[in-house]
């Protein structure tokens, strides 16, 4: 692809935060216009652009290995946006880009819903960022203690109490849980189930919608997964009963990278509930559960901010390489676990922030420990994390809806 001249590639760019600002203050339905929704993405894509090019790690990923001359002459720009982003965000790096506007985030929380398997995989996702932002900047970061192992219903409780009790997980990722200051005004973000568990939340709960400043989907679950799909045909008609006595070699069935616990280990046992987590990541039941409320969850007003990946099959776990391509029938821009189309709502308040390039694991997990690997490659993860979560919180200040 030919460079375009930065002033050519789109008019939006015109706007600043604080027209955006004053537009969603006056009417938080103003993020259904187009143009809003464009200088949103292409304005988290410069604030992405501004972090990522300060990590070392990821800079060394993003070099290229057809470079003839031993180096890669490329600005870290155009390096970062060319390995970490897809679609038109690649071409962000030509555009002017404007230091983030500094608002200061003291009453907001952000409270963050992992998906399947938490806390039983070598790490907890962001585990790293959260920590290093809320020690930097003091933002206030909130992981729930959501059940690694059942329905969505079932987690919404989790979130409630997160609400109401300040009822987490530690931010460094340890098994033990933390009381902190319960929230006022919050953002939802929410990893692959945790962010069908979050609609589900809003669903029993809109009461709490007056609170929710805006809601973050990352790589989230919302259509289902066809992945799900065939695992829940295999063991729905399964007697679980003896399963639970060996529940360890039982989760090694989702994953060969569950982490060994010695009995007695497993938190909140009494709540795993295999069948129920599975059958609520289905396509029917999540196309279901959005059929039926998508127009409610739409009328709260809530802005929704999505973000997608896409990878190849080659750049997966090995284990992984078959639902890769199985998915790959339906879109061939997947994650390895869910379609494009699966990761988003619909909504008219929804804006899709960016698609990202790296597989569902990539861009949440820190890098997986070696002995933790089994020999796949692909663990190794240097999706710059850090930078994108920041992106996050510096756009949503700009725009008035952290503070």
């Amino acid at each position: 692809m030919n460079k375009m001249d930065a002033t050519s590639l789109s008019p939006h760019m015109h706007r600043s935060p604080e027209e955006i600002r004053t537009r969603l203050t006056q009417d938080a339905r103003a993020v259904s216009d187009p143009a809003i929704k464009a200088w949103l993405s292409s304005r988290w894509h410069q604030l992405f652009l501004q972090e990522a090019v300060h990590d070392k790690r990821a800079l060394k990923a993003a070099r290229s290995t057809m470079a003839t001359v031993g180096r890669d002459r490329r600005p870290a720009a155009q390096k970062i946006a060319e390995r970490f982003l897809r679609g038109d965000g690649i071409l962000e790096w030509q555009r002017p880009q404007p230091a983030a506007t500094e608002r200061p985030i003291t009453e907001t929380t952000l409270v963050f819903c992992a998906g399947l398997l938490n806390g039983l995989l070598p790490d907890h996702a962001f585990r790293d960022e959260f920590s290093a932002l809320h020690e930097q900047h003091g933002w206030k970061i909130l992981r729930a203690d959501i059940h690694p192992m059942r329905g969505c219903e079932a987690n919404a409780d989790d979130i409630r109490r997160a609400l109401d009790d300040g009822e987490g997980m530690c931010l460094d990722g340890s098994r033990n849980t933390a009381q902190y200051e319960a929230p006022g005004d919050i953002v939802l973000m929410g990893y692959s189930k945790g962010g069908a568990d979050i609609l589900e939340f809003l669903v029993r709960h809109p009461e709490y919608a007056p609170r929710v400043r805006a809601v973050v989907l990352w790589a989230s679950a919302i259509g289902g997964s066809y992945t799900a799909d065939g695992i829940y045909d295999a063991i729905k008609d399964v007697d679980l009963a003896s399963a639970y006595q060996r529940l360890n070699d039982f989760l090694k069935l989702f994953s060969p990278f569950v982490q060994s616990k010695p009995k007695g280990m497993f938190r909140r046992l009494d709540e795993f509930d295999i069948k129920g987590a599975l059958r609520d990541l289905t396509t029917h039941q999540r196309g279901d559960f959005m059929n039926r409320h998508h127009a409610q969850l739409d009328a709260l007003n809530i802005p929704v901010f999505t973000f997608t990946a896409a990878t190849s099959f080659l750049k997966v776990p090995t284990f992984q390489m078959h639902d890769a391509l199985k998915i790959s029938k339906y879109d061939a821009n997947n994650d390895m676990q869910l379609t494009q189309a699966q990761a988003k709502t619909g909504f008219a308040m929804e804006t899709h922030l960016a698609t990202l390039h790296g597989h569902h694991w990539d861009i949440s997990y820190p890098p997986f420990p070696r002995a933790a690997r089994l020999g796949s490659p692909n663990l190794d993860h240097p999706f710059p994390r850090q930078a994108a979560i920041t992106a996050i919180f510096k756009l949503l200040a700009e725009i008035g809806v952290m503070h």
